[in-house]
């Protein structure tokens, strides 16, 4: 079996989701950029605001979630 990223009907928008991508992460809270994101840092490393080796390697990360606490 393979599985390919490249052809992924869902690519981009399901990543979240998907166990392979959770398999391949190399941290838990890290995810790889949306295409909103990856725009974004592609504008800044073109402006020379960041090197392109930055760019490439560029995740996202998720800010565990903290419960509400009610006072009163």
């Amino acid at each position: 079996m393979r599985i390919d990223c490249e052809t992924c009907p869902v690519r981009e928008r399901h990543c979240a989701e998907c166990m392979v991508t959770a398999l391949l992460q190399l941290a838990p809270l890290e995810q790889r950029l949306d295409s909103d994101e990856r725009r974004a840092v592609d504008t800044l490393a073109s402006a020379g605001l960041i090197t392109a080796h930055e760019a490439m390697t560029a995740t996202a990360r998720i800010e565990p979630w903290r419960p509400l606490r009610s006072t009163g």
